[in-house]
């Protein structure tokens, strides 16, 4: 089937919404390309978030923010995004099944975490299992956590971590780790201990305990997934989108370089938190709107 818009949205987080939001109230029909399964919908509490001085869950937030898009006319629609291209002036979004013809993007889809095929990970979203040090960090102060990855993305999320417990542990599952030399020189001069033994399942009862190895059970109050990249890259690449430490480059504009293309929150590298997500994305939607009325993005 095949939908025509003035905008496309990529992305229905915070980001992704919050510029569906300008874009259809400055009278541009808008379609939002929600991805199914979003973590965030998984976050039982965000406590860092204003305007909710006694936490929010992360599904109840964007419950709100869909119903807020739709109220000015956007139309969201769980359908992954897998392949962007050109038609004249028109960008194509394809979905499994489905063509979106629009006249602008937007680029937000957040961040598309690798997750390692462990037993018990996914039932322990949320229960102490996070993907976001930045996020959920402040939870686990002075407590022990582990993080799993083996390359640059670990490395850094365990740095950050340090500012809140030196209790921490890398296990790169069975890989060697293949970080950057000067990231890794770091890693070395805080004598974060690495266990590069395959992980056998994640243990907990009603929230995570531990690890399961070969040589034992590792206990832990809280494990950090750090496998990943921006979900983005594939449709940077596609569209020439410059790309910088795994993330899209954009002015402060948001702008791609690419005339009608825009991308916000996390898959533009940044503070990646939800305050941020939801200004850039505003940020994206006004300078797009002023490309669509015929105007140079910069003037607003």
């Amino acid at each position: 089937m095949e939908k025509e818009f003035d905008v496309i949205v990529i992305g229905g987080g915070p980001a992704g919404l919050s510029a569906s939001i300008y874009t259809a109230r400055a009278e541009f029909s808008t379609v939002v390309l929600d991805e199914p399964d979003k973590l965030l919908r998984k976050a039982k509490k965000i406590d860092n978030y204003f305007g909710f001085p006694k936490g929010v869950s992360g599904s109840e937030l964007l419950d709100r923010g869909i119903e807020q898009a739709e109220r000015f006319g956007t139309e969201v629609f769980e359908d992954r995004a897998l392949l962007i291209k050109l038609d004249g002036d028109r960008f194509i979004v394809e979905t499994a099944e489905n063509e979106y013809k629009g006249k602008g993007l937007i680029i937000a889809p957040g961040i598309q975490h690798k997750k390692p095929l462990l037993d018990g990970l996914e039932e322990y979203e949320g229960k102490g299992v996070s993907y976001c040090v930045t996020c959920d960090a402040p939870f686990f102060k002075d407590k022990k956590v582990g993080l799993i990855g083996s390359e640059d993305l670990v490395v850094k999320e365990a740095l950050e971590l340090l500012e809140y417990t030196r209790d921490i542990k890398i296990f790169t599952n069975g890989s060697d780790l293949e970080v950057n030399d000067k990231l890794l020189e770091k890693l070395e001069a805080e004598g974060v201990p690495m266990v590069k033994e395959e992980i056998l399942r994640v243990l907990g009862n009603d929230k995570l305990v531990g690890l399961e190895m070969d040589h034992g059970e590792e206990k832990m109050d809280g494990l950090m997934v750090a496998e990943g990249t921006s979900g983005s890259l594939d449709f940077a690449k596609i569209l020439g989108i410059p790309i910088e430490d795994n993330t899209l480059v954009v002015d402060e504009k948001q702008f791609t370089g690419m005339p009608r293309v825009y991308a916000a929150g996390d898959c533009t590298g940044g503070a990646r938190q939800i305050s941020a997500a939801v200004g850039e994305g505003a940020t994206a939607a006004l300078s797009l709107i002023t490309e669509l009325r015929g105007k140079k993005y910069v003037d607003w």
